[in-house]
């Protein structure tokens, strides 16, 4: 059966480029000559460096309307070599367009998908367009069978995981640490977070250990092992542990490790049409310099707005800033983060999302973001040894609601701990704001709380070194609290 790509009435390349859109579509005279297809090239090698580069162009003359002035439509066809086109990709075009563009990564797909062509071989192809005139009593007319040369490339893997005692997640297939694709360079990934000394290597498949990257020839070369049949298994060694950015390209098999001092930036803001371009700071976790946040109620004119992550408060050409991998993604977690600036390319990516509350989180080790919708919680509780109802979480001592997101508490306070409850749920696995480390002592100013989903929480509380009056501030949005000794 043929596999049939309709082009009606917009230029597209699905999954190819159609170049020449015109306006008009009838009620033009097109010249009485045959239709003569050419090509770019006829001995084509596909790139995997450059898959988004274009690998060739067939075009063609007009078809005759012979005076009609009807509307001229084409079928492009492209088969294996003597197969009579009886399974031939065929494209309908519309609109006048004479022209169709494969770039490196589409044909390639296109010849090992549709027509099992084996990768890093040669194929001989045959390609012929049709003209049907849109007019009764008028035959459609066939260009002459071009035939062209293509060798393939093996695909590059779409994803990587690092993997070994070295790495956070140790030698857990089903676990692997996943790498971040570098935009604009085929077959790169890069990682930035802490490995111990140990062993590690890389992985294509989340739960499969080959095909897998293995130490080449030197530290800084890489060897592919295709299978669990190939002897060689030599993993990289880390001799001492530390922060590291590790970035590797698959397709010159290189590998650069850098031994880093720590999250690539210090300070980041959040800016978009949200902030009216202005640029807000994000909060830095306090636990974790790679982790950054930003909490707030996003309103615009419009229904929905952008945003992207800048690295400096300016909108020089210079500046770095953090985008998404595809324009206008919306809301989700982990959803992967590039790097960008103007100077580099112009795709200046943005997410979009519509007005609502969010709390969103950026990780610089993993290069993601979550982008949360957030619904504050109708109820804040105090617990512990040093409130008036002890630990029991059924008796736990109400807040009160002084906004949508901030709750208040003035009273007396014990010597001892304490810590807050969203839903004071019985089986204390409910959701919680907790000390940001366990046995802190409040500091009377405003200060960070770690939030904890419900059944994850890491129990930390504050201690207080006395009794008396307090006064507790708990903004569950900004995710903040004043715990201040009257």
């Amino acid at each position: 059966m043929k596999k049939i790509y309709s082009i009606i009435s917009l230029c597209l390349m699905l999954p190819l480029m159609l170049i020449s859109c015109k306006d008009e579509f009838g009620n033009i005279s097109y010249p009485d000559s045959p239709v003569v297809l050419s090509a770019s090239a006829t001995d084509i090698a596909l790139n995997v460096a450059a898959p988004e580069g274009d690998a060739v162009k067939f075009s063609w003359t007009p078809g005759s309307n012979f005076g009609s002035n009807a509307a001229v439509r084409y079928i492009f066809e492209l088969a294996p070599k003597g197969s009579n086109f009886e399974d031939a990709v065929v494209t309908e075009l519309e609109k006048g367009n004479t022209a169709v563009i494969y770039r490196s990564g589409q044909l390639n797909k296109l010849l090992l998908e549709e027509f099992g062509v084996a990768p890093a071989s040669t194929v001989d192809l045959d390609i012929r367009v049709t003209a049907y005139v849109q007019a009764e009593g008028i035959a459609p007319q066939v260009s002459e069978v071009l035939s062209v040369k293509v060798t393939t490339y093996k695909p590059i893997t779409p994803t990587l995981y690092l993997i070994g005692s070295a790495t956070p997640n140790g030698w857990s297939a089903d676990d692997a640490t996943k790498m971040n694709v570098v935009q604009g360079a085929p077959g790169t990934f890069i990682w930035q977070g802490n490995l111990t000394a140990g062993e590690y290597k890389f992985i294509t498949t989340l739960g499969e250990f080959a095909p897998s990257y293995n130490r080449g020839d030197d530290d800084h070369s890489l060897y592919f092992r295709e299978s669990g049949d190939d002897p060689y298994d030599v993993p990289f060694v880390v001799t001492e542990a530390g922060s590291y950015q590790v970035k590797v390209n698959l397709i010159t098999l290189q590998i650069d490790v850098v031994e880093t001092e720590g999250a690539a930036y210090s300070e980041l803001w959040f800016v978009g049409g949200f902030t009216g371009w202005s640029f807000q700071p994000m909060t830095v976790d306090a636990n974790d310099p790679f982790i950054f946040r930003y909490h707030g109620e996003l309103n615009s004119s419009n229904a929905t707005d952008e945003f992207k992550i800048a690295t400096r408060p300016d909108f020089d050409p210079s500046v770095v800033f953090l985008r998404p991998e595809t324009n206008e993604q919306g809301v989700g977690v982990d959803l992967p983060v590039v790097s960008w600036s103007e100077s580099e390319n112009s795709d200046d990516y943005k997410w979009k999302i519509g007005n609502d509350v969010y709390k969103i989180k950026l990780d610089l080790r993993e290069n993601t973001l979550d982008i949360v919708p957030f619904t504050p919680f109708a109820d804040m509780y105090i617990v512990g040894d040093a409130t008036p109802s002890g630990w029991d979480i059924g008796n736990a001592t109400p807040m009160v609601k002084s906004s949508d997101y901030v709750f208040t508490w003035t009273g007396t306070l014990q010597a001892g701990e304490l810590k807050f409850s969203c839903d004071k749920q019985s089986d204390w696995n409910g959701a919680w704001f907790l000390a940001p480390v366990n046995g802190i002592e409040p500091t009377g100013a405003e200060e960070p709380v770690l939030f904890s989903q419900p059944g994850s929480n890491p129990d930390n509380k504050w201690k207080l070194a006395s009794a008396g009056t307090y006064t507790i501030t708990l903004d569950q949005l900004k995710e903040t609290v004043i715990i201040q000794k009257q």
